[in-house]
């Protein structure tokens, strides 16, 4: 601590050094603190699409539910030819929607965001779940809902690194439900 304060007290007149460590520190420190900002940016910017995209799905179902206003409980089924129920969802195009919410483009496996000349973020490997409710449950109040969850794989490359640092991949997941008012 003595040393340290010997050192600060100094008036030969390196000071200038330890102004420059102390400033680029200071823009290290920026600069990690900005692409932490743009990592949760970009992954909540993600996160609220798919929400809506799996929202959308959720929604496009509501014709093909069966509405329990008597027992509270409604499930997307249809009676078959041969009198039996089967289960009738619609899946959409999550990806679709995604593509145009976020300005996406297809490169085969991957749905990249690119500005200028580099990609900003691709998507991959979604898997998307329709859980139906069931159609005649015996005790409906713990019976599930109609529900739709969906999971993605966000991969960020970082600007922070030069290169040298692998890209960010994270899953994001949502659930969304459906349940109807009247």
């Amino acid at each position: 601590m003595t040393k340290l304060k010997m050192i600060l007290k100094n008036k030969k007149g390196n000071g200038a050094i330890y102004a420059c460590i102390i400033v680029l520190v200071l823009i290290l420190l920026f600069t990690v603190i900005s692409e932490y900002l743009r990592l949760q940016m970009i992954a909540k910017g993600v996160r609220d699409a798919l929400q809506t995209s799996i929202i959308s799905v959720a929604t496009q179902n509501y014709d093909d539910l069966y509405s329990g206003i008597r027992e509270g409980y409604s499930g997307g089924y249809e009676l078959s030819p041969n009198d039996k129920w089967k289960s009738c969802i619609d899946i959409g195009s999550v990806y679709y929607h995604l593509d145009s919410t976020l300005g996406l483009k297809n490169n085969g496996v991957y749905h990249m965001k690119i500005s200028g000349d580099d990609i900003e973020f691709k998507l991959s490997n979604l898997d998307l779940e329709i859980i139906n409710s069931p159609l005649a449950p015996n005790n409906p109040d713990g019976e599930r809902r109609f529900s739709a969850t969906g999971k993605i794989l966000l991969e960020v490359p970082l600007d922070f690194g030069w290169d040298m640092l692998p890209p960010m991949k994270i899953n994001i997941g949502v659930k969304a439900g459906y349940t109807p008012k009247f």
